[in-house]
């Protein structure tokens, strides 16, 4: 089996400001790589303007998904501490194709992954007011890094998504895949998550 194309992108994020930027970051992919009819929308963050996908579903997966690495940072911290410096966390957002298994017996269908993006976000922390402005310039600085680079590949990367062979809405399944750092390789991988 052909192994699908994985694009990595790297952001930092302060802690008051993880879910925003990941979930801007998210919706930039969906917006180039979601192939229902899009009603397009914007998202305003730090000093920029972000496209974004409007379908509520999508973007109830994106909160839920964007919610464990809340979770995740503010258990990793305890009670009345301040979160670690530099935790990480890694978003997978996965393409499928639907294809008919080859079975004897059956009619079944499997999902082939046809694309990944791999986000790893860097939870940091400022101490101070001059930590503060630093901080948020490189958050914009690798923010925009993070679009730019999803522009750039889903324009010029386009000859390994499959044909469209069904009238449904969306012809492509998706999942997005939260490992926060710490975990086991299997939970990584999806093998012994909780």
């Amino acid at each position: 089996m052909e192994r699908p194309p994985v694009f990595s992108l790297d952001v930092l994020a302060d802690r008051s400001l993880v879910k925003d930027i990941v979930k801007g970051v998210i919706s930039t992919i969906f917006f180039h790589r979601f192939f229902p009819t899009v009603r397009p929308k914007t998202r305003d963050l730090l000093d920029l303007t972000l496209p974004a996908v409007d379908d509520p579903e999508l973007e109830e997966l994106i909160d839920q998904r964007t919610n464990i690495l809340i979770k995740s940072i503010e258990a990793s911290a305890g009670v009345g501490t301040k979160p670690q410096r530099g935790q990480v966390a890694v978003y997978t957002v996965e393409f499928y194709e639907r294809r008919p298994k080859k079975n004897w017996f059956s009619k079944a269908e499997e999902k082939v992954c046809w694309e990944q993006w791999v986000l790893s976000v860097t939870v940091v922390s400022a101490r101070t007011d001059a930590e503060r402005m630093k901080l948020r310039t490189s958050m914009e600085t690798q923010l925009q890094a993070a679009v730019l680079n999803i522009i750039t590949t889903a324009s010029m990367k386009k000859d390994h998504i499959p044909p469209i062979t069904t009238n449904e809405a969306n012809p492509f399944p998706y999942s997005i895949i939260v490992s926060p750092k710490g975990e086991t390789w299997g939970a990584r991988m999806g093998i012994f998550s909780n």
